[in-house]
C-alpha cells in the first residue's frame, strides 16, 4: 500500500467509524481544505462531526484513484439515512449515495492540502429538498 493509500485509508476510517482522533495522525496540522476555504485538522473535524451527527451510518468508500507522487485524484462515494439535521435542515430519513471528487496532496504521511468535494445538487435533490429535474 502507498503512502497516498495509506493515509486516505487512515481518514476514511476516521470518517467512516467516527473515530476522529485519527485525523491527528492522517492529517497534517496546517492542513488545507481549498474548497472549503478553512485549514487546520479541528475544522475538518468538526465538519466530520457536523455529517455524522447528520447521518450517524455515514460511510464513503474509493470507486477511483489515481496517484502521482505526493499527489492523488479520487471519486468517491458516500451513503448514509438522514436521521440528523444538517445545515438547518431537519432530518428526513432519506438514504443518500452521493458522489466526490477529490484532488489532495500529501506528504510526511499526512494529507496536506485537497480540492473538490461532493455532489451537494445531487444530495439536496436525494434529501427532497429541492426538486429533481424532470424529464422535458
Amino acid at each position: 500500500m502507498s503512502e497516498v493509500e495509506e493515509v486516505l485509508a487512515g481518514i476514511y476510517e476516521a470518517v467512516n467509524t467516527g473515530n476522529l482522533a485519527l485525523l491527528d495522525k492522517f492529517v497534517a496540522p496546517g492542513y488545507t481544505e481549498h474548497s472549503e476555504g478553512f485549514q487546520g485538522v479541528e475544522p475538518f473535524r468538526q465538519q466530520i462531526t457536523a455529517f455524522r451527527a447528520a447521518f450517524p451510518d455515514l460511510r464513503v468508500t474509493i470507486d477511483d484513484l489515481i496517484t502521482d507522487g505526493s499527489r492523488f485524484a479520487s471519486r468517491t462515494t458516500i451513503t448514509g439515512t438522514h436521521t440528523g439535521d444538517l445545515m438547518g435542515m431537519p432530518a428526513t430519513g432519506r438514504r443518500i449515495s452521493v458522489e466526490a471528487v477529490d484532488i489532495g496532496r500529501i506528504e510526511d504521511g499526512q494529507a496536506q492540502e485537497r480540492w473538490g468535494g461532493l455532489n451537494m445538487y445531487s444530495m439536496l435533490t436525494q434529501l427532497g429538498v429541492i426538486p429533481a429535474p424532470q424529464p422535458s
